[in-house]
């Protein structure tokens, strides 16, 4: 059973506040952000996270799902949010199709890590996530700190992934192998390519100079 430390009320309230302010302000819809799932008996929400990829076809950019995560808020705002990254389809547990760069002063620095100690899970080590507040490492940021800051409401950490997980997909990688093998196979590999999209550089580079490893 979940460890209970706020009124359920205060945290229904809370929830509802955070999904009612998402829907109106965060511009969900523009921006690919779909939402899968809302359950207010946890309280929780499912999201998805579209990229426009550039294709040859007439149609234009091609919507790929680069990520999608569970919110959930129990004891919120005690607690900051827990997040977890599933499979759009499946609901289940899932590491997303791209990184999620954070801009430095020394240059790009991937705050996804593939396994939180406690959970296994990929998490993203970021104020304002459970999974932050929780790892040992971080037991002298505590997320009370944050809280006046709003690291942890709906719309800021949707902001967030979009930022550096979304915003910076710049296109596919496409590989085709031979296998050698009779009949003739081939093996297909595709990748999501994230790049720096950011107004305040030069023109982007060519892809290939762009690529990042996943």
């Amino acid at each position: 059973m979940a460890v209970i430390l706020v009124d359920p009320a205060v945290t229904y309230e809370k929830f509802e506040r955070e999904l009612q302010l998402w829907k109106d302000n965060s511009d969900h819809e523009r921006r690919g952000w779909l939402l899968l799932k809302e359950d207010r008996s946890v309280p929780s929400v499912e999201l998805a996270f579209l990229a426009g990829v550039a294709t040859s076809a007439p149609t234009g950019f091609l919507p790929v799902i680069v990520c999608a995560v569970r919110l959930s808020y129990e004891n919120y705002d005690l607690w900051p949010p827990s997040l977890t990254f599933i499979d759009a389809f499946s609901k289940k547990p899932a590491r997303p199709h791209v990184r999620a760069f954070q801009s430095t002063p020394q240059g790009p620095r991937d705050v996804l890590i593939d396994g939180h100690p406690l959970t296994g899970l990929p998490f993203l080590c970021l104020p304002g996530i459970r999974e932050y507040h929780t790892h040992p490492q971080h037991t002298g940021d505590d997320w009370l700190l944050h809280r006046p800051l709003k690291d942890g409401t709906l719309m800021n950490v949707c902001e967030r992934i979009w930022r550096m997980m979304v915003r910076n997909v710049v296109g596919l990688h496409v590989a085709v192998q031979a296998l050698p093998a009779l009949p003739l196979q081939a093996q297909v590999v595709v990748q999501i390519v994230q790049g720096d999209v950011s107004v305040s550089q030069p023109p982007p580079k060519p892809e290939s100079e762009l690529r990042v490893p996943k």
